[in-house]
């Protein structure tokens, strides 16, 4: 019997006030990142394999395998393929 719980791979790109975060979110399958979103029970959604950009000049601040970004600071997510999540 295995305790893992399938999770599906989105690549993301999130944008706060004064940063841009690229990587990767993991979601349970059949569900939406806005579903993740909006969870009142977590402040923060996990990133993983992430770069992290200032937003003026679009220069790379940090490069790590996981950074949490805090919800309420998020002002736009999009996937990678371009499709608005929030």
């Amino acid at each position: 019997m295995s305790l893992r719980i399938p999770k599906e791979r989105k690549e993301v790109v999130i944008f706060t006030r004064n940063h841009k975060v690229e990587g990767e979110v993991y979601l349970l399958l059949d569900s939406r990142l806005s579903d993740e979103l909006n969870i009142r029970v977590r402040d923060f959604i996990p990133v993983t394999n992430a770069k992290v950009f200032s937003l003026t000049g679009d220069s790379l601040l940090y490069a790590a395998d996981f950074v949490s970004v805090n919800k309420h600071a998020i002002d736009l997510v999009l996937t990678k393929h371009g499709e608005i999540e929030l």
